[in-house]
């Protein structure tokens, strides 16, 4: 495999983390990936992306480095925190609470993205108005902790569109918690979130000569 290291020096260059995506990869190459970055691009690697419960338990990856991002199903979050540290798309109020009761119960702790509705033609998400109600229910909480907000992946925009939301999100947490994190932007935007100082960037098919 060969990795497009102008990328990955550019989001070096930039100060930002990069979510690899590794998803689309079966475990061989997978491990090809995290032994990679972890060698060569420590400073920058902060999370490698699984979407299904199957591949999480496939895999079996470092737990502290693995970031589960996908629609949740309530039956799954038990197994899906053994097998991942971060939960990245939390945007319903009993998958928070679930989160809670499962790791106060197994002496574990996990941290979470509260996915935003950046995009009003999208079903999901949480709405900004709901923001308050989230935090106040995650500040009561002892085994879930809130890295930030993240936004829904939106594959057709215009730039204009793109600089909008990720000004959104920035505003958000300037208002709610300055200086906490953003996950936002992929392979088809990740220079726009890169400019605007987006802290985490997913990519995936760019990564790649």
């Amino acid at each position: 495999m060969n990795f497009n290291t102008e990328i990955l020096d550019e989001i070096k260059a930039s100060n930002s983390k990069l979510v690899f995506v590794t998803k689309y990869h079966d475990k061989e190459v997978t491990e090809e990936i995290v032994s990679y970055m972890i060698e060569n691009y420590p400073e920058i690697i902060e999370w490698f992306w699984e979407n299904r419960l199957e591949a999480l338990k496939e895999k079996n990856l470092d737990r502290e480095m693995t970031h589960f991002i996908w629609n949740i199903q309530t039956k799954q979050i038990k197994e899906i925190i053994k097998y991942a540290w971060v939960i990245h798309s939390v945007d319903d109020i009993k998958h928070l609470k679930k989160l809670e009761d499962i790791c106060t119960k197994s002496w574990n702790w996990v941290q979470v993205f509260l996915q935003i509705n950046v995009d009003e033609t999208k079903p999901w998400g949480i709405k900004v108005e709901q923001i308050p109600e989230f935090l106040d229910l995650i500040w009561d909480m002892e085994n879930v902790s809130l890295i930030w907000f993240s936004a829904i992946w939106k594959s057709d925009f215009t730039i204009e569109e793109k600089n909008k939301e990720f000004d959104l999100l920035i505003s958000l947490r300037n208002k709610y918690l300055p200086n906490w994190f953003i996950s936002a932007g992929t392979s088809l935007d990740y220079k726009i979130a890169l400019e605007k100082g987006v802290d985490f960037v997913r990519i995936w098919s760019s990564l790649y000569n």
